[in-house]
């Protein structure tokens, strides 16, 4: 039982694709009111819908919170496909981890596609194992790498030298806020609370998410919202700089974590959300390179 939302192009390959499958029951979905389609608020009321099928543009880049249709009411959903290919992870595909089910997006498809018409350009027979190995590449070309942890866990440090072993660009969000407000975050912080700086900093998040191929080093109190975790994932993976308490230093210019009670009382508050938010927890207790080179090992598996 499948739902191909959209009425496009590539919604009538997705239909074909699925009847030369042995598919029997699918429906279009539509907002535009076409005769052979329904509408969203009806597709929500067919609960035995097994297969999602994204073929419309919501979601795209630079849209990338957009969702076009809650997957959670349906009770027998196996898995999502949805066609856009940037972010890699679309809020759909996010949803559809988060409910536990299948779900894959359309680079892989994207690669295909050019694959075979090339090979009807150039009129020979290709390798189709080339298509895997594009799509690798691809993946490890545009994917980020998002760098969590406590303020004095390296993240900086460690991000710049996997940004070079791994030939990515490198931005430190902490340091793209210092450019907006013009003044160190301790004095901001003091003039104006942690909530505005958790604004600023979303904001920030928001923005660098977009990126691609890039190293992103993010403050010490970014998990403390949800929805930059979220952002973050589309096109990234996640990296928890794991760094021992009795290894942190606090310093004056962290106002959250300036002496070692407040670190630690930090340390008790964040270390679970790191934990729920990484893709990959990484020992940061030995050297810069060894801690660099795990991550870019990893990274490439």
């Amino acid at each position: 039982n499948v739902l191909i939302l959209g009425t496009g192009g590539t919604s009538k390959t997705a239909c074909y694709v699925i009847k030369e499958m042995g598919c029997q029951n699918y429906h279009f979905v539509s907002i535009n009111h076409e005769s052979y389609a329904i509408s969203y608020e009806e597709a929500k009321k067919l609960k035995d819908t097994t297969v999602i099928i994204n073929t419309t543009p919501c979601g795209m880049y630079p849209n990338i919170d957009d969702l076009i249709l809650d997957i959670s009411v349906f009770p027998n959903l196996l898995g999502v496909i949805d066609v856009i290919y940037n972010p890699l992870r679309t809020t759909l595909l996010q949803k559809a981890k988060a409910l536990g089910k299948v779900y894959e997006s359309g680079l892989y498809m994207l690669v295909a596609q050019a694959f075979y018409a090339c090979e009807m350009f150039l009129e020979k027979k290709l390798d189709s194992s080339m298509i895997d190995k594009i799509y690798r590449d691809l993946v490890f070309e545009k994917e980020n790498i998002v760098l969590i942890g406590m303020p004095s866990s390296g993240k900086t440090t460690i991000g710049l030298r996997v940004a070079k072993m791994l030939n990515k660009d490198f931005i430190d969000t902490d340091e793209e806020i210092k450019k907006m407000i013009k003044i160190s975050i301790s004095d901001y912080f003091a003039s104006y609370g942690e909530s505005a700086f958790r604004a600023l900093e979303e904001e920030v998040i928001k923005k660098v998410s977009l990126l691609n191929n890039t190293v992103i080093a993010t403050g010490g109190g970014a998990v403390l919202r949800e929805v930059n975790i979220e952002r973050l994932k589309k096109n990234g993976k996640v990296v928890f700089l794991d760094r021992p308490l009795d290894l942190l230093e606090p310093t004056s210019d962290r106002p959250l974590s300036s002496d070692m009670t407040s670190l630690k009382k930090r340390y008790d508050e964040r270390y679970p959300k790191y934990l729920k938010a990484s893709d990959l927890i990484v020992s940061n207790n030995c050297s810069i390179d060894e801690v660099a080179s795990v991550i870019a090992r990893e990274v490439k598996k």
